[in-house]
C-alpha cells in the first residue's frame, strides 16, 4: 500500500514539474517575441541641412498605436511619448543627429530601433563658355547654340566620413536623357551645349555610393539668354574706361574725334579679335570700314563749326553660330 502511495506521489511531482516547465517557456516567449521588429523610416531620404525630416516608426508585427513611443535626439527624450511620427530639422553638412525611438506595448514587449541623420546634398554651379569683358566679375550668359561647364559640389558624410570627388559616382540627366558618357566615378562635371530650337535646359544629377544608394539629388534649369553688344569711350590718356559703357547719346561736341571700342559679351569666341568675330559697321546706315582693329571705330570731325546727330551701328555674328547674331546702335551729336 505504501508503495503504490509513493509512486502516485512521483507521477504527481513529474505532472506538477512538465506543467510548471511548460507555463515558464510561455512566459519567455510573449516578452522576448524575437520576431517582432521596428524600423524608422526617414522623409526626404536624400537630405540638406536645414530640411525639416519627417520620422516615422512602423513595425509589421507590433499594434504601435496602442504602444508607449518615446523617441530620443542625440540621447534626449523628446515630449512627445506616444507619437508614431516626429518632425525635426536637419543640421548644418556634416553634422549628424544621433535619433533612437523605444516601442513598449501594452503586453510588455520592449523594442527600439536607431537611426543617423546626416545632412548633406549638391549644388550645381554653371559656366557658361563664352566671351566677358576684362575685369568682369559676373558670369556670361548660356545663349542659343553656346556650351557651358556644369559642375556639382557634393556635400556628402558617409559613417561620419566627408567623401570626396574620387569616391563618389555621378549619374548625369539632361531633360530625360541619361548621359552615360558623361557619368561615372569621380565625373563631378559635364559640358552641356545650347541646341536648335531654343529652349531652357534641364541639368539633374544624382550622387550615388558604390553600392548604388543615392546619397543626393538636385536638378537646375539652364535658362537661355540673349547676348550683348557694349560699346566704350578709348580714351588717349586712360585706355578703355569700362566703367561707364556708351548708350543712347554721346555729346561729342566741338572735340575732334571719338575712339570707340566694341565689345561682345557672352559670345562662344573665346576673344573680342577671333576670326569667328565678324563685325560690320554703318554710320547713318551707311557702311565705314573699321579704323583699325575690326572692334574699332574712330569718328573724326572735319569741321567744328557742323552741328548734328550721327546714328552708329554695329552687326556683329559668329560664323560657325547661325543663331549668335545681334546688332546695337548709339548716336553722337557734335558740333556747338
Amino acid at each position: 500500500m505504501m508503495s503504490l502511495f509513493k509512486k502516485t506521489i512521483q507521477i504527481l511531482i513529474i505532472m506538477i514539474s512538465i506543467f510548471s516547465v511548460s507555463s515558464f517557456s510561455f512566459a519567455q516567449t510573449s516578452t522576448t517575441d524575437s520576431l517582432s521588429s521596428i524600423r524608422i523610416s526617414v522623409t526626404p531620404s536624400n537630405l540638406r541641412a536645414g530640411d525639416s525630416v519627417v520620422l516615422t516608426v512602423n513595425s509589421d508585427s507590433l499594434y504601435l498605436p496602442s504602444s508607449k513611443i518615446t523617441w530620443y535626439l542625440d540621447g534626449v527624450a523628446r515630449k512627445e511619448t506616444s507619437n508614431q511620427s516626429i518632425t525635426i530639422k536637419a543640421k548644418d553638412n556634416g553634422s549628424n543627429t544621433s535619433v533612437r525611438v523605444v516601442v513598449e506595448t501594452p503586453d510588455g514587449i520592449i523594442k527600439e530601433a536607431s537611426v543617423e541623420i546626416v545632412p548633406g546634398g549638391v549644388d550645381l554651379v554653371v559656366e557658361p563658355i563664352s566671351y566677358t569683358l576684362p575685369f568682369y566679375k559676373g558670369k556670361p550668359y548660356l545663349i542659343s547654340q553656346g556650351s557651358a561647364r556644369v559642375v556639382a559640389l557634393a556635400d556628402v558624410t558617409v559613417n561620419s566620413i566627408k567623401m570626396s570627388v574620387n569616391d563618389l559616382t555621378f549619374k548625369w540627366f539632361v531633360g530625360d536623357n541619361y548621359l552615360v558618357a558623361n557619368s561615372g566615378k569621380g565625373k563631378n562635371s559635364m559640358i552641356v551645349n545650347s541646341v536648335i530650337p531654343v529652349k531652357d535646359i534641364i541639368v539633374h544629377v544624382q550622387v550615388l555610393d558604390d553600392l548604388g544608394n543615392t546619397l543626393a539629388e538636385t536638378s537646375k534649369i539652364l535658362m537661355i539668354n540673349n547676348p550683348k553688344i557694349l560699346f566704350f569711350e578709348n580714351n588717349p590718356l586712360y585706355g578703355v574706361l569700362y566703367n561707364q559703357s556708351i548708350s543712347g547719346n554721346y555729346y561729342l561736341g566741338t572735340n575732334e574725334e571719338l575712339d570707340v571700342i566694341a565689345k561682345p559679351f557672352s559670345f562662344s569666341f573665346m576673344s573680342d579679335t577671333s576670326l569667328e568675330a565678324i563685325y560690320v559697321w554703318y554710320i547713318n546706315g551707311g557702311y565705314i570700314s573699321p579704323s583699325g582693329k575690326d572692334n574699332e571705330l574712330v569718328l573724326k570731325q572735319e569741321s567744328t563749326n557742323l552741328s548734328g546727330t550721327a546714328t552708329i551701328s554695329l552687326g556683329l555674328k559668329n560664323s560657325k553660330k547661325i543663331n549668335q547674331l545681334l546688332s546695337g546702335t548709339f548716336d553722337v551729336s557734335f558740333g556747338q
